[in-house]
């Protein structure tokens, strides 16, 4: 191939500098080595060694000599310099590995904090368009991450959110921006109550680079605030009816005194006597509502007991059963033989009735009355009871209402049965919850305390 003026000599070269990328300096020094014997003994079998002589062909002479000696010693200071830079490759290349698996930590971590946190978050892009939607706000709006991303702002809370507002704000260095709340149509017809705060989102920079937004589902928050005005008025009212009831007790049981005492002296025939019977009749209603207003505003202490509460089920839908129904309502039992709570049974008695008894009324043409009951593993074995009708429904104005003294939607209700319920739930420990739709029918849910965690006293 030419020799030691070969053509080829700057593949060793191109070898030894491959062997320092692949194999190390160490072993770019090695191959090194290797081909400079390879490169140099042929010279030395023709020259001080003809021995060795191969016929490779070649001038013998002090030029031709130092030639070869001077590309070996090329080929080793280029496999020093190779595996040199070939080192800080290596380095390089492991400190890019560890700084990729550094990022790529720091972006699960990113992630996992990204989707646990419990608020909805929500990215939002400088022209208005969703760059990034946690689990959270998933579950908050009904929309799915991958439905999200890349959709304007409005596409998903609607316009309850003035964005131009918020980018004004912090511009300005107002942070945070302004808090919204407002009504979430979701696209299953539910409405959320949302409420939405915003941070500027800046890029490394400094620059904005969007907005951030935390969104929670109020729902639990106004339900609760609900319920504290709803306790705050009962509280008032009950007050106010015990005052009252008693102030109207005493001139009614004179007035019954004195009709009666006149009813005394008419004859048994006299057409006046059904207007007496009317006032009679009347003056003991009024004072059961009133004994039922006073009940309700000062009760006796609570008297909790271990019961079973199928038996107090079975006790109360055995008297609705006895009642004149319609032939066509119908009575469902979906529990256990064994329901164990705490309670005072008196109370809970009259609660269940006055469940029923109003749902019963709710369906004068008939229907379905249905009484489930479970102890609810987990929520520590808290025990619920649902009564459920199948009846006229109640109406979303109502609906607030219907626990309130007084209130009533039957002509001649008294307003202080569910009000009545209400309060025996709350002295228990426990919640009340609602589900109504006009023409439906109605759901009253109780959640009552494990035996375990009920209200003592």
């Amino acid at each position: 191939s030419g020799g030691p003026r070969s053509v080829f000599i700057p593949l060793y070269v191109v070898l030894v500098v491959g062997s320092c990328l692949v194999l190390s300096r160490a072993g770019g020094l090695v191959v090194a080595v290797i081909c400079s014997l390879l490169y140099v003994l042929p010279v030395l079998g023709r020259t001080i060694l003809p021995v060795l002589d191969i016929g490779i062909p070649g001038e013998n002479t002090t030029v031709e000599i130092l030639t070869v000696f001077m590309n070996a010693g090329v080929l080793l200071v280029v496999a020093v310099l190779a595996g040199a830079l070939a080192g800080q490759y290596h380095e390089l290349h492991q400190d890019m590995e560890d700084q990729r698996k550094h990022l790529s930590d720091l972006q699960a971590f990113r992630d996992l904090i990204f989707e646990s946190v419990g608020s909805g978050l929500v990215a939002v892009d400088p022209a208005g368009r969703v760059t990034a939607f946690n689990r959270a706000a998933e579950s908050i709006t009904g929309i799915r991450a991958a439905e999200a991303v890349d959709q304007p702002w409005e596409a998903i809370f609607g316009r309850g959110v003035n964005l131009e507002e918020v980018r004004r704000a912090v511009a300005e260095g107002t942070e945070p921006a302004p808090r919204y709340e407002f009504p979430l149509r979701r696209r299953d017809g539910l409405e959320v109550p949302v409420g939405i705060s915003f941070r500027s989102l800046r890029s490394g920079t400094g620059d904005v680079a969007g907005l951030i937004g935390v969104c929670q589902d109020l729902s639990s928050i106004k339900l609760m605030e609900q319920r504290v005005r709803q306790a705050d008025r009962l509280a008032a009212v009950g007050r106010l009816s015990a005052n009252m009831a008693h102030e109207i007790r005493n001139p009614l049981a004179s007035i019954s005194g004195a009709v009666e005492a006149l009813a005394r002296d008419l004859p048994p025939d006299h057409t006046r006597g059904q207007l007496v019977e009317i006032v009679l009749r009347e003056s003991a209603r009024l004072n059961q509502i009133v004994g039922d207003f006073l009940e309700y505003a000062r009760p006796a202490p609570m008297v909790p007991l271990e019961i079973n509460m199928a038996e107090i089920l079975d006790e109360v839908l055995l008297l609705i059963e006895h009642r004149s129904l319609p032939a066509s309502l119908k009575v469902v039992r979906e529990y256990g033989d064994t329901l164990p709570t705490r309670a005072d049974p008196q109370r809970l008695r009259q609660a269940v009735w006055n469940l029923c008894l109003n749902a019963v009324q709710a369906m004068p043409e008939g229907g379905e009355l249905r009484v489930s009951a479970r102890s609810l593993r987990e929520r520590g074995g808290r025990l619920q009871i649902c009564i459920a009708d199948t009846g006229q429904g109640i109406s979303d104005s109502d609906l607030p209402h219907i626990f309130e003294p007084f209130f009533s939607t039957k002509p001649e209700g008294s307003g202080i049965g569910l009000a009545l319920v209400y309060r025996v739930v709350e002295e228990h420990g426990g919640s009340i919850e609602v589900r109504s739709r006009v023409g439906d029918g109605t759901t009253f849910i109780l959640i009552l305390p494990s035996p375990d965690g009920a209200t003592q006293g």
